[in-house]
């Protein structure tokens, strides 16, 4: 096999010297670090991973562009870099489309050079402005694509991006929500082999929401049975290796228990359980374009502003929640100055009711992402979280909207040995280690 033609002078040089400066990181003795060494060198590392992989974007780019690729009878980059790198046709056509957004997003562009943003969030910001009905939106977006996406996750950045997207084309969301409509379809099947039966189903945004809501409610309430049953037994002691069905089971268990229960309610339809989270102006604009009024939006101002999705997070279009306001129950949430939910119930030891919605409201409006749990990084979400105090109740932390939280169980407990949520004026937070030994590990 012919060995590839190394790059000469001052390129030559830089990779002998980024290959033996490798060789040193995946040598090195992990095992002297202190935990704070260890994590403060896991940021290190993926910031200079991001650098070296906007070098390689920029890489490809020149590839893309000179059409290099032909010598060795390529058709495209994308055909060189699957059969170079032995990669899959979706991480080179992500690493090419990643590599013709660059020139169109210059701030955004020297943030990834610095390491400041994360590949998969430049791969993400690459899909969206593919779209060409997006186009003449895309200069003005840099600087607020620049800034989201060094500071938010990649489920909110994801997240603020759709809405970009559906903002800046209004007719493609509606229409690509309208094909999910009506492309929606379910079967049940049973199997000629073993006699078991498969269900499967799809449905568009405002029908999915609803049903997720349902869903999440009956496998909670088999969740609860299955705790119940191991406490008879097992009393306190009572684990989760005690419960007497797997998740995979008591989901399949809450699906029957929402057939069964249907078919017991004689014709009986329930009011829709789906909470939809949508802003004024949205909500006032949708109603215009209803009534005929021609209403243009600029995705540019409004991206920290505009909602319309389910608690979860799912997106809606505007017009389904218009059209549920039609059917459904309407509640006004007045928000202040510091985002923070005016407290809807009276107050309390526990967040319950009106209070726990609030909160919930109060979690959901952190980040574009949905409903999650506070602690970073963690992938908690929806209804299954706890509502608790940010400032403990038993530290004198009262029980209103402004200090609670939503929190996965795992995280509600570790925060009572110590680790202190803080909120600060901006309305972000961080979460302080035990003994005021300072924040966790930020991100990079």
């Amino acid at each position: 096999m012919t060995d590839l033609l190394e790059p000469v002078g001052d390129l030559g040089d830089a990779l002998d010297m980024l290959e033996v400066a490798v060789g040193m990181v995946q040598a090195a003795d992990l095992d002297g670090l202190s935990p704070k060494e260890e994590l403060a060198l896991v940021g290190r590392v993926e910031k200079l991973r991001r650098r070296l992989d906007h070098g390689t974007d920029r890489t490809v780019a020149h590839l893309d562009a000179s059409a290099a690729f032909s010598l060795d009878g390529h058709k495209t980059a994308k055909g060189a870099l699957k059969a170079i790198g032995r990669l899959s046709g979706s991480e080179a056509h992500g690493r090419v489309q990643t590599s013709r957004a660059l020139p169109r997003l210059p701030l955004v562009e020297a943030a990834y050079a610095r390491g400041e943003i994360p590949t998969e969030h430049m791969r993400a910001m690459a899909r969206t402005i593919a779209n060409p009905r997006v186009a003449e939106w895309v200069p003005d977006a840099d600087p607020i694509f620049a800034h989201h996406a060094t500071v938010l996750g990649y489920d909110d950045f994801v997240a603020a991006l759709r809405q970009w997207e559906a903002l800046a084309d209004a007719d493609g969301a509606d229409q690509a929500a309208e094909r999910c409509h009506e492309r929606r379809n379910a079967s049940l099947q049973e199997s000629a082999i073993d006699g078991s039966f498969r269900l499967e189903a799809n449905h568009g945004g405002l029908q999915g929401a609803a049903m997720a809501e349902i869903f999440e409610r009956f496998e909670t309430a088999e969740l609860h049975a299955d705790w119940a049953a191991a406490r008879e037994i097992h009393g306190d002691d009572a684990r989760v290796e005690h419960l007497e069905r797997t998740p995979a089971q008591r989901r399949a268990d809450a699906i029957f228990e929402i057939f069964r229960r249907a078919a017991a309610a004689e014709g009986c339809s329930p009011e829709p359980l789906v909470n939809i989270v949508v802003d004024q102006e949205t909500f006032e604009d949708e109603l215009r374009r209803g009534a005929g009024v021609s209403v243009t939006v600029d995705p540019n101002e409004v991206l920290d502003r505009r909602r319309c999705h389910a608690m979860d997070g799912t997106p809606l279009r505007p017009a389904e929640a218009v059209a549920a306001a039609l059917v459904g129950h309407v509640r006004r949430v007045v928000i202040d100055s510091a985002g923070t939910v005016i407290d809807l119930g009276r107050r309390q030891r526990l967040f319950t009711g009106s209070a726990r919605d609030a909160a919930f409201l109060q979690a959901l409006l952190r980040g574009p992402g949905g409903l999650g749990c506070l602690w970073p990084g963690c992938d908690g979400r929806g209804k299954n979280l706890q509502v608790d105090h940010r400032d403990p109740a038993c530290r004198g932390g009262p029980t209103n909207t402004d200090n609670s939280d939503a929190y996965c169980g795992f995280h509600n407990r570790t925060k009572e040995h110590g680790f202190r949520p803080v909120r600060h004026p901006d309305g972000t937070w961080t979460i302080h280690r035990p003994d005021d030994d300072g924040p966790i590990t930020p991100p990079v």
